[in-house]
């Protein structure tokens, strides 16, 4: 099949918007002389340095066939079938690597040796952020300086002080809960109890006042507005992958004006935000101190200063959610595990008052539980680019030249069967040590909050939440699913599109 054989097989069938893509793409073929495309074509296959590498044809040709998943939420099912069929190393566009063995972490992700330039961050995986930087799309120095302002709010002492803010917030959720479950009767909406929660407790630690959401019963108008940014940055990823030419006609009929309207307002609803936590002072330590001082340094802009916390309201709140709904879920579809669960946590704390950070962490297989929760269905299941350095580098014991985009596929490398053995099966005990079957199993190929000197800063406080939450729920409540369907079939926008969740949830009877 040839090159435009097979892009034309690829996108069948189109939605809306991949027909303007499509057709834009066409327009810039007319555009150029045919033979242009196709020595670009044969250059791009057999010559280029990237050339020796497998995956599809089509890979080698252009990177035009990779803004299709991104458009249509299904990358990260799409890289896995890539590694399935190539192996451990993919060629996913002419120059770009995906790859999903564990020792590239370090090699892609990790921090360097002095005298070793860092893999940056690919500039189309942020191309929708504009502005100055902030600590998604900064440079080395930057990203440092800003990790070092935000590590005070999310220290162990300040974790410590702000336990008693988050048991709060937790033990509001559980008398929510208990009031709408009508013992058991009415199927609820997990999942938004969730959102609720993480994004009050977070917009707490951010700007100094909750969103409200738990006492409302209902999502704030910047939470809403925040899921349809996150379409607008992964049309974006999208949009970076064409032709320039084509990039700007694209963002301006691609996409829809209601989400440039969504824009405007998380700008405004920010504004306000601030200008509440620059008037209030925060009681415990929050994420902002250290940022406002900067602020008030003149070391960096308002914008940047709402879009850190913006940054940090997003990537605290709605990561964490996720993973609570999706840890739920594979729970009620996996009795057995609910089962030894419910025991260790009903074993282990008499009174709900118990469930602290300190005696939660004795829990040995509630962790287990989360971290296998993490594996088949981790919150940030793209692949984060970054760019070979000038002068080039080794990975997977290869020279790679400078420019070369290489990244880990968080989802592919969690799923694929060269990692794990029963990859496909929610099963704890993996990551106990204890049960032989399972001792080849890649455990460090599982990075879902990343690696290195760019990974999750607030993965420390998302374990505790996810902790304490699961426990106070296998304590209060036995389950049951009232979701039909499967309901982890899900497409991917930056972040997963989930459909409600429904639970029943039966008060536990005690004597």
């Amino acid at each position: 099949m040839t090159v435009i054989g097979t892009l034309a097989h690829a996108i069948q069938p189109l939605g809306t918007h991949e027909y303007i893509l499509f057709a834009l793409g066409i327009c810039l073929l007319a555009s150029y002389p045919i033979p242009y495309y196709l020595c670009l074509f044969a250059y791009n296959i057999y010559f280029h340095p990237l050339s020796k590498y497998p995956g599809p044809r089509i890979a080698s040709a252009t990177s035009w066939w990779l803004a299709l998943p991104y458009v249509r939420g299904g990358l990260h099912k799409y890289l896995l079938k890539l590694h399935e069929q190539y192996g451990p190393v993919v060629r996913t566009s002419p120059n770009e690597l995906s790859f999903i063995n564990p020792a590239q972490w370090k090699e892609i992700y990790g921090h360097k040796p002095p005298g070793h330039l860092e893999f940056s961050k690919d500039e189309k995986y942020h191309s929708g952020i504009k502005g100055g930087p902030l600590i998604l799309n900064a440079d080395r120095h930057y990203h440092q300086y800003i990790r070092k302002l935000l590590i005070h709010g999310f220290s162990e002492k300040a974790l410590r002080e702000q336990e008693p803010v988050m048991q709060r917030y937790i033990s509001v959720l559980f008398q929510k809960l208990q009031e709408i479950s009508r013992n058991g009767t009415a199927p609820i909406d997990i999942l938004s109890w969730y959102d609720f929660m993480t994004f009050d407790l977070v917009g707490f630690l951010t700007f100094g006042e909750s969103f409200d959401c738990l006492t409302n019963s209902r999502l704030h108008k910047w939470i809403e507005v925040f899921f349809s940014f996150a379409k607008l940055l992964a049309f974006s990823q999208a949009i970076a992958r064409l032709p320039f030419l084509v990039q700007t006609p694209l963002k301006l009929w691609a996409i829809p004006t209601s989400v440039k309207s969504d824009i405007s307002t998380l700008q405004q609803l920010n504004t306000e935000k601030i200008k509440h936590r620059l008037e209030h002072e925060s009681d415990v330590p929050d994420f902002m101190d250290k940022l406002i001082e900067a602020y008030k340094a003149g070391k960096m802009s308002f914008q940047q200063l709402t879009g850190n916390a913006s940054t940090l309201i997003s990537a605290g709140s709605e990561t964490t959610a996720t993973l609570l709904s999706g840890l739920t879920y594979l729970l009620l579809k996996n009795p057995r595990v609910l089962q030894i669960l419910t025991n260790e946590v009903r074993g282990a704390f008499s009174h709900p008052d118990e469930i602290t950070i300190a005696r939660v962490n004795k829990c040995r297989y509630l962790l287990a539980c989360i971290e296998e929760a993490l594996r088949i269905y981790p919150p940030s299941p793209q692949p984060h680019h970054r760019i070979i350095p000038p002068g080039g580098a080794m990975v997977n014991g290869e020279y790679l030249p400078e420019g070369v985009s290489v990244a880990i596929p968080i989802y592919a490398a969690s799923r694929s069967p060269y990692n794990w053995s029963q990859p496909d099966s929610f099963i704890p005990e993996r990551w106990l040590g204890e049960d032989p079957q399972f001792s080849n199993d890649k455990r460090d190929a599982s990075q879902p909050f990343s690696f290195g000197p760019r990974n999750c800063i607030g993965r420390n406080l998302a374990y505790v939440e996810m902790k304490i939450i699961v426990a106070r729920l296998m304590w209060h409540f036995d389950i049951e699913n009232a979701t039909e369907g499967d309901w982890l079939d899900q497409k991917v926008y930056l972040i997963w599109e989930k459909a409600p969740l429904w639970v029943k949830l039966h008060p536990v009877q005690r004597s």
